[in-house]
């Protein structure tokens, strides 16, 4: 009695694990398979299309087969019972063995009618040409508005002409058709709404405290979650819902985001260079900064940077040119423009001509005679003579003593000169590493033998699993589960 009541539970479990695969068999089974039968590529048994619809749907479909491009099978059903329409498909591709069993280029299409349910099931060859967004976006866009009104046919046609279309240009045209979605004037519109909410968001925060160069909590947190979230949140979306993403608004959206990301940064370093005691330092630090700044503003041309370029070059100017007070208190400095180099040493003359310093002279008012102002070129080459201490020596030799590699910098001996006094130095540089072009080389070599491999060893699966199936009159062909299903 006790092992009767032990077995008895395991017996009906085993029962019931084994009854589905049987019922699975039995409905696959009772598909009709309208190829063996040379009634074309339409299974449609149930009567869910008229005839004049699968006429059309074979003289579409045939010329692929003939050409050996695909092998495109379309299955209507008013019901499958219980079982998935995704799984019965996958099952029914194999079974059938739809697309050549070398290229595994079959694709199955799956209605069913009382599960409101439409299946892409797609063969190892076919999901570069018809990936499952595509799939998404051909089901959404132009099969399910019809079959919501009871429309089979036209619904079957037109998503099989795109498909097959895509096919013969290996061009997605989906993301052309803007009218796949009698809505897509409100998605685009909401997606411009999420667009610019975050934009006014990313402003406000790289905006706050204006002035200042701010620090906020958990800043490190938030750059990221600002920049990467609206390709996350549109990823997400284009899996969820219809959303036609295309590759010029994805990249449209990304050099926006990066826009804005870099409108950020200055911004903040732009505050950081303002800082100085004098006009002078103010000047200095500014202009270092802002130096590359107009690459970014051709290349990044936002308003907001636009904007930020022309204040920071305003502020150059007036830091630079502003008159001065004069020190007496008799009124504004003068700058001079016409006989400043008769007021200019010989040495400091020797500057401004190597380009290492340039001079500023400003006339006092009265008897308050000239202010001299030196600014330093921070990106000069020229060095300080140890000798006179001018900003004069310049090189006038140089010797490799150890050449640069693509694993160290070399080092070299430099001799400068100065041109005022005739001082003459020697220093010792490091230079750059070289670039490893090996490197460079090895990357492609080894891209080249992963995609060999992966392309073999996919070859060699999906013949294994095409040969398992029984093909019938198909090719021959198998598939992985790659496709896309939508419901209405």
């Amino acid at each position: 009695m006790a092992l009767r009541n032990i077995f008895t539970p395991v017996l009906l479990l085993i029962l019931f694990f084994f009854s589905f695969p049987v019922n699975a068999q039995d409905g696959l089974d009772k598909v009709v398979n309208p190829y063996p039968n040379g009634t074309g590529y339409v299974s449609n048994a149930d009567d869910i299309i008229d005839e004049q619809t699968v006429l059309k749907l074979n003289l579409l479909l045939k010329p692929l087969d003939q050409r050996d491009k695909a092998q495109v099978a379309v299955v209507l059903l008013n019901s499958i019972g219980n079982q998935l329409p995704k799984d019965f498909a996958t099952a029914l591709l194999r079974k059938w063995g739809v697309g050549n069993r070398k290229k595994n280029n079959g694709l199955l299409v799956l209605i069913v009618k009382d599960q409101r349910r439409i299946e892409f099931e797609i063969g190892y060859g076919l999901e570069g040409v018809l990936p499952d967004m595509t799939c998404k976006r051909i089901q959404e866009g132009l099969m399910v508005p019809y079959f919501k009104k009871g429309d089979y046919n036209t619904g079957v046609v037109k998503g099989l002409e795109l498909v097959v279309s895509i096919i013969n240009t290996g061009i997605d045209q989906s993301l052309d058709q803007d009218h796949l979605y009698p809505e897509m004037g409100w998605i685009v519109f909401q997606d411009i709404l999420f667009f610019l909410v975050y934009i006014m968001i990313f402003s406000w925060y790289a905006l706050s405290e204006k002035g200042k160069y701010v620090t906020h909590a958990n800043s490190f947190l938030w750059l990221p979650f600002l920049l990467f979230m609206p390709l996350i949140i549109v990823a997400v979306l284009s899996l969820a819902t219809p959303v036609i993403v295309r590759w010029s608004l994805f990249l449209l959206i990304t050099y926006c985001c990066w826009s804005i990301f870099f409108s950020f940064a200055l911004s903040k370093v732009l505050k950081l260079g303002q800082r100085g005691d004098t006009r002078i330092q103010q000047y200095q630090n500014l202009n270092l900064v802002t130096r590359n700044i107009a690459f970014y503003v051709m290349l990044f041309p936002l308003p907001f940077l636009i904007i930020s370029y022309i204040v920071m070059k305003s502020r150059l100017r007036k830091l630079r040119y502003e008159p001065y007070e004069s020190p007496d208190g008799t009124g504004q400095m003068t700058l001079v423009r016409e006989g400043r180099n008769q007021q200019l040493s010989k040495t400091e003359q020797m500057e401004e001509q190597l380009g290492s310093v340039s001079y500023d002279l400003w006339q006092g008012a009265g008897n308050a005679g000239v202010m001299k102002l030196a600014y330093a070129n921070q990106l000069t080459k020229v060095r300080r003579c140890k000798k006179c201490r001018s900003m004069t020596a310049t090189k006038t030799n140089s010797v490799v003593e150890q050449k640069a590699s693509s694993t160290r910098g070399g080092l070299a001996t430099i001799e400068y000169t100065c041109q005022v006094c005739g001082w003459i130095g020697v220093v010792k540089e490091s230079t750059s590493r070289k670039p490893n072009r090996n490197f460079f080389k090895g990357m492609l070599a080894g891209s080249s033998s992963v995609g060999g491999s992966n392309a073999s060893s996919s070859s060699e699966s999906s013949s294994s699993l095409g040969s398992s199936s029984s093909s019938g009159n198909w090719g021959g062909g198998s598939s992985g589960g790659g496709g896309s299903g939508s419901s209405w």
